[in-house]
């Protein structure tokens, strides 16, 4: 994928382990409530699964590693608890906050999570306010990552063509999602790139080298 010759019009993040570190905040929740409906299923194991996809999908995994069809109540518990943990114990991702506080270029945010649970990752981390009004959720279009529906659903809130916008993500399933759309992504892999990765998308390891990718 060649660079850019002029820098993108708008920058796009991810949240969950892109700006704020949830994900693992997120897989002790899973470890923890699933073990109720007799699911063995460490951190570990839950962050790997689960990193990047929609809920729906999630629990239709554990449905499967159960053998049952989870009550009504099982997301409404199981968010609680996630909320819980991250109001006590999330914080952001190295470099998120002085990034979006020295990017001199417009951005916004794009998140599979719904809304409050977006709201409540930023206020914790002290990045709400550099997002007011920029927020978008995959609950905004009925479609989740890797399809690219939200991301061009940003683009197009905010008045920008595809081919202009660079996305920054973690996760393959965002990162699909953002060549899905027409636009440049980032990677961000602070623990070793992803093994299906695609060909020629920059990687980098820490938020403090994006600056050199939006020239």
């Amino acid at each position: 994928m060649n660079e850019p010759t002029i820098a993108p019009a708008l920058v796009i993040f991810d949240c969950d382990g892109t700006l704020v570190d949830s994900e693992v905040v997120a897989a002790r929740a899973w470890s923890e409530y699933v073990a109720g409906y007799g699911v063995t299923l460490s951190p570990a194991e839950a962050l790997a699964r689960f990193r990047g996809v929609s809920m729906k999908w999630c629990i239709s995994h554990i449905e499967q590693l159960s053998g049952q069809v989870l009550p009504a109540h099982f997301e409404q518990e199981l968010r609680a608890l996630m909320g819980g943990m991250l109001e006590q114990h999330l914080q952001p991702i190295n470099g998120a906050v002085e990034m979006v506080e020295q990017l001199r270029l417009p951005f916004a945010l794009a998140s599979n999570a719904p809304h409050h649970k977006i709201e409540l990752c930023l206020r914790v981390t002290g990045l709400l306010p550099h997002f007011a009004g920029r927020i978008f959720s995959a609950y905004d279009v009925q479609r989740w990552k890797p399809d690219p529906a939200l991301f061009l659903f940003a683009a197009e809130r905010l008045g920008v063509d595809p081919p202009r916008c660079a996305v920054v993500e973690d996760s393959l399933p965002g990162v699909q999602a953002a060549l899905a759309a027409g636009m440049k992504v980032i990677a961000l892999q602070e623990h070793g790139v992803h093994p299906e990765m695609p060909a020629g998308v920059p990687v980098i390891t820490r938020l403090a080298q994006l600056h050199s990718h939006l020239a």
